[in-house]
């Protein structure tokens, strides 16, 4: 009974060492989803004209973003959340086959970073009155299917990739999409709408990009986001929006001065290294607010 107790808690502790290690080294794989919520989609993205109202979600975002945001106050929306719950009821009924291309990636990225919000907001309780360390201490985060979006309930791997990635193929999404994390490209601090869509998904790659904090210099090679390492298919895969033969040539577009420099001198394609993944908590104290909006 004691061998057996003891191969149960090492088969546990090697399990769990694999879950983190296959998170560490990869990410899921876009491919669409099955079903009515990805019909929805479809058909609105050949058909649809309509349009979402996004006000009360970028009410939050411009309330409780910090540092352009890099950090959020999940404290003070703790204590303040009727505009994210007003939002998540309305895309929890919004009708995703009537609405426009541009209007459903704006609502389904707004809709995968309120949820993500809302996500964390649960943890807090009474053993966690400050809520988790990390997201991935939430238990099947990413997996649960307990958004609803436009009727259908969803994950957020869904959301992201069963939807947003294989069905709009546009690159710039990692850099709008947030999960929370230190080390995840900055929450935007207004809504995504489909009538700014463009330029926000630039602004985001821009800025993002052209930030020390993910794409910078080290000695004769190119220090980068791990995002760019998890989803680089996106980047150079024909049919992708902007999509380029290599990443440092996507990374060309939009980095600083002094990366371009590096890029050109080492021919366009040098040596590239990616960065370790924080996935500590995007948590800030009450911060003065930032006026940076996007």
């Amino acid at each position: 009974m004691r061998r057996r107790l003891r191969w149960n808690r090492s088969r546990s502790v090697i399990l769990a060492f694999l879950l983190v290690l296959v998170t560490e080294c990869c990410a899921p794989r876009a491919v669409a989803l099955q079903g009515e919520a990805a019909q929805a989609v479809r058909q609105g993205i050949e058909s649809g004209t309509g349009t979402f109202d996004h006000s009360r979600f970028s009410a939050v975002l411009e309330t409780y973003t910090r540092v352009m945001g890099q950090r959020f106050d999940y404290e003070g929306l703790k204590a303040h959340p009727e505009d994210l719950r007003a939002y998540l009821e309305a895309i929890g009924k919004a009708n995703l086959s009537g609405l426009s291309r541009d209007e459903l990636l704006a609502l389904l990225i707004n809709a995968y970073n309120a949820a993500t919000i809302d996500s964390v907001l649960q943890s807090f309780d009474t053993g966690h009155p400050r809520g988790v360390e990390s997201i991935r201490d939430i238990p099947e985060v990413f997996t649960r299917k307990t958004h609803r979006i436009g009727g259908y309930l969803l994950s957020l791997d869904n959301l992201e990739h069963g939807l947003i990635r294989p069905l709009f193929k546009d690159p710039r999404a990692h850099f709008v999409v947030n999960c929370a994390s230190v080390s995840c490209a900055p929450l935007p601090s207004q809504a995504l709408t489909g009538g700014t869509l463009e330029s926000q998904l630039e602004y985001a790659a821009r800025r993002t990009l052209s930030s020390q904090d993910y794409v910078r210099v080290d000695g004769n090679r190119l220090l980068v986001t791990k995002l760019l390492d998890w989803f680089g298919a996106d980047f150079t895969t024909p049919g992708f929006h902007g999509a380029e033969k290599s990443l440092p040539r996507y990374l060309h577009k939009y980095a600083s001065e002094d990366v371009i420099r590096f890029l050109d001198n080492a021919g366009g394609d040098p040596p590239l290294a990616f960065m370790d993944y924080d996935w500590s908590l995007n948590r800030t104290t009450r911060l003065p607010l930032q006026d940076h909006p996007l």
